[in-house]
């Protein structure tokens, strides 16, 4: 699921979180911030990092989200898509409510209850149980299961603050191109959304720079295929459609090749 067509998702209550519905109407009116699966795999990675830069951070007060809402895309299977939302709720407190978008429901999205959260001296986040109200054991002991992967969404929004990853503002929209589509009866292009990037380290001077993963200072991706006109004939005067297939840009031996695609979020 395209995590931009968020506002598409049609809230489906369920009678074991009756909280769902003032939730889904705040998130609605917030700014949202969504990191994909290839973010959170690469904090994994690097876990002993962001848990000495989240250290670093807390012991110098620096407690606060970098976003007022933020969205974490952590897995999925065949039958449910799972996304966390990262609250603050006061100095060093946080709450991490669950989503889950299940496809056999059209897009529909159902909320529970929050994680109570906070973080450790070291960096590591320290994640309660469950305080919702769940219908057996079992379920809670279910739902708690989730509470290591809640942990690493939080030091995610924490690690933001720090080194890593970094959000870049859309390129400016010609005016001209806004009138051709307003003149087609199409909407301008949205200028409010946040890209998420993940390979890019900010040096001291603020400046930032792609890093080097494979043979030069590209972030890897696969190139979709695409059709090109190409110069044909006498003179090189014709052209002909020609198609380009797909290929890998600047993946190494040690690159995976299974890169998901980055996230526009339009709030």
């Amino acid at each position: 699921m395209s995590v931009s067509r968020f506002h598409d998702l049609r809230l489906v209550e369920h009678p074991n979180f009756p909280g769902a519905a003032d939730l889904y109407r705040r998130m609605q009116g917030a700014p949202k911030f969504v990191f994909s699966r290839d973010i959170m795999e690469w904090l994994k990675e690097h876990a002993a990092d962001y848990d000495h830069a989240v250290a670093v951070a807390i012991e110098a007060g620096r407690t606060e989200l970098p976003y007022e809402t933020m969205l974490v895309e952590w897995g999925h299977d065949t039958d449910e898509l799972i996304f966390w939302l990262v609250d603050a709720v006061g100095p060093n407190s946080y709450r991490i409510w669950p989503a889950f978008h299940i496809p056999r429901a059209k897009r529909s999205m159902i909320f529970g209850d929050y994680f109570p959260a906070s973080f450790a001296s070291d960096g590591s986040a320290i994640v309660q149980p469950y305080q919702g109200w769940v219908p057996s054991p079992i379920t809670r002991q279910f739902i708690d299961s989730y509470a290591p992967s809640a942990a690493i969404s939080l030091c995610l929004a924490m690690t933001l603050h720090v080194r890593g990853i970094v959000t870049r503002e859309p390129a400016q929209i010609s005016p001209k191109l806004d009138a051709a589509r307003i003149k087609k009866g199409k909407p301008p292009i949205t200028k409010d959304y946040v890209t998420v990037h993940i390979g890019y380290s900010t040096d001291r001077q603020g400046k930032d720079h792609a890093y080097e993963e494979g043979r030069g200072h590209v972030k890897p991706h696969i190139r979709a295929g695409h059709y090109k006109n190409q110069a044909v004939g006498p003179g090189w005067q014709e052209r002909k459609k020609i198609w380009i297939k797909p290929y890998l840009v600047n993946y190494g031996d040690d690159t995976s090749i299974a890169s998901s695609p980055q996230y526009l979020v339009v709030p």
